[in-house]
Parts: C-alpha cells; sequence; structure tokens
C-alpha cells in the first residue's frame, strides 16, 4: 500500500502551492481533512474559497471513506495497524484556479443518486457540481481513483 501511495503523490504536478495528506479511511478523517483544508486556504491566502473547498472536501473525502468500505467506525489503533487503508486529499493550487483531489483504492466511479425532499444523504456529488467549476473521475495507473473538483479562484 505505501508503494502504490507513493507512486500516486509522485504524479502531483510541478506547482508552486502542493498539499497531500493521507488519511486513514475512517469516519474521523473528515473532519481532518475540514481542518485541514481551512487551515491550507488561510495559509494559501485564499480566503474567498476556503467555505466550498471545505464543503466540496468534506461531500469526497466522504465518499472515498465509504468506497473502502474497510475500517469500522470505532476502529482501535490495532485495526489501523494492521489495515493501514488510507484515502489521499491533495490540492493544487494554479494561477486562477484550486484543484481538489481525493485517491481511494476502488476503482468504481462515484454515482449520483436521485434523492427525494426527505432522504438524509445522497446530495453531495449535487453539491461538489454546484460548488465547481468542474469536477470528474481519473484513473492512475498505480491503482485507484481520484476523484477531483476544480474551483475559480476570485484572484484580483
Amino acid at each position: 500500500m505505501h508503494q502504490q501511495l507513493r507512486g500516486i503523490m509522485a504524479e502531483t504536478p510541478q506547482d508552486q502551492f502542493v498539499s497531500c495528506i493521507p488519511l486513514p479511511a475512517m469516519a474521523s478523517s473528515i473532519a481532518t481533512a475540514r481542518m485541514h483544508t481551512r487551515l491550507l486556504m488561510n495559509k494559501w491566502h485564499l480566503l474567498s474559497v476556503v467555505d466550498d473547498a471545505e464543503l466540496v472536501v468534506s461531500e469526497i473525502v466522504t465518499n472515498a471513506i465509504k468506497a473502502t468500505n474497510i475500517i469500522p467506525p470505532q476502529a482501535r489503533y490495532p485495526d489501523l495497524y494492521d489495515r493501514m487503508e488510507v484515502v489521499c486529499l491533495c490540492f493544487y493550487r494554479h494561477a486562477t484556479e484550486l484543484v481538489i483531489e481525493v485517491w481511494d483504492p476502488k476503482r468504481e466511479p462515484p454515482q449520483r443518486r436521485d434523492v427525494t425532499l426527505d432522504d438524509e444523504g445522497g446530495r453531495g456529488l449535487f453539491l461538489v457540481e454546484a460548488l465547481s467549476k468542474r469536477w470528474g473521475t481519473r484513473w492512475p495507473p498505480t491503482g485507484g481513483k481520484f476523484v477531483w473538483a476544480l474551483l475559480s479562484l476570485d484572484i484580483a
């Protein structure tokens, strides 16, 4: 797994601003991903997109963790150590755009669901689509998939 993750991270574009972090594939990592996003957007002075970026990250990371379906929500440290399944959250800042990518080990693409007003979930990809300029999926040769979203930056 670690070799596979290094292969994914090696594919990052050479750019001025890049950040990639691996996260355990468990529910508590969603809060960590949101916090990392908020801190990174502040560090990169991208306050105009911090809320949208945080929501997009939350939705894509949630889907990635659900896709792995490996580590139980109340996992103990030995469970993590033995399995060590991760998702990887990456950000690339280009001149007027921010790319958010999340890798998970499954090859199946995310599916938008038709939801009713009474459904409690299932709106994540609709939110990603509404908040991003574009979004999609790509399959690296090292395995798994990346789900990515492109946000426009308001640069004056």
